[in-house]
């Protein structure tokens, strides 16, 4: 009898003990899971990470290769930058900074990561500072001139917004492998016009290649599956019209 209670009380000891740490361990996924919004828009710029409440959000514009950093809506500080090339263009859309190191090197001393499904993005210095502030011309990062950075990195928290913008982004021929914003942008209009199923993330795959030869089948294209101007300019000029109906 007293082996029995012993061995009841120990198994009473244990399932509390599993359960506490089951509450555990949903306090500390709830706190730090991240959030998918559809916004019927953007699926991929709609990551939303739970963090500390940023009072600053920056807005990127790589027309003019500017940074204006905003606090409390207003114009707090503006930096020159530079963004990617026209073969390797930085992520345009809406983004939350989800990580921030004091890297080295090429990266100045400092690295903001922004949510980025298809790379690793983020803004950072360089060793390579002329180009800041002239030309694009990065593999996709967002580069700033070192003490800029540094200064940056100071003061923006985790959390905050970064929104980024490239109106004259030169146009690249799209294929299997290739991954970036104007991707993402097939993929949507493909998908809002019922030639792919699958979840945009800007990757260039297989099932985006059959989209895209179903696609061209449809609209008497020569079938590719290769994202030429021709492609591009009717695929985006029938998504337009189909947002606007």
């Amino acid at each position: 009898m007293k082996h029995s209670a012993y061995a009841g009380l120990m198994n009473k000891i244990f399932r509390n003990l599993s359960n506490l740490g089951i509450l555990l361990l949903c306090i500390f996924l709830v706190k730090n899971m991240v959030i998918r919004v559809n916004t019927g828009i953007d699926e991929m710029s709609a990551v939303k990470y739970i963090s500390e409440d940023s009072p600053y959000r920056i807005h990127i514009n790589l027309d003019e290769q500017i940074m204006y950093v905003y606090k409390n809506d207003e114009l707090y500080k503006t930096y020159p930058v530079s963004g990617g090339k026209s073969n390797s263009p930085s992520p345009t859309g809406e983004w939350i900074i989800i990580q921030k190191s004091k890297w080295g090197g090429n990266f100045g001393g400092a690295w903001m990561g922004l949510n980025v499904p298809w790379g690793k993005y983020g803004i950072h210095g360089t060793s390579k500072p002329w180009a800041i502030g002239r030309q694009n011309v990065s593999g996709g990062c967002i580069r700033m001139k070192n003490e800029d950075v540094k200064e940056l990195y100071e003061y923006i928290p985790h959390g905050t917004k970064v929104t980024i913008v490239h109106e004259n982004q030169p146009f690249r021929t799209l294929k299997d492998g290739d991954f970036g914003p104007d991707v993402y942008k097939v993929q949507l209009a493909l998908k809002t016009l019922g030639y792919f199923n699958n979840w945009c993330d800007g990757k260039f795959g297989e099932s985006t290649k059959k989209a895209v030869i179903a696609y061209q089948k449809a609209n008497g294209l020569k079938q590719t599956g290769i994202v030429n101007i021709s492609t591009w300019e009717k695929l985006m000029k029938e998504y337009e019209e189909n947002l606007l109906e």
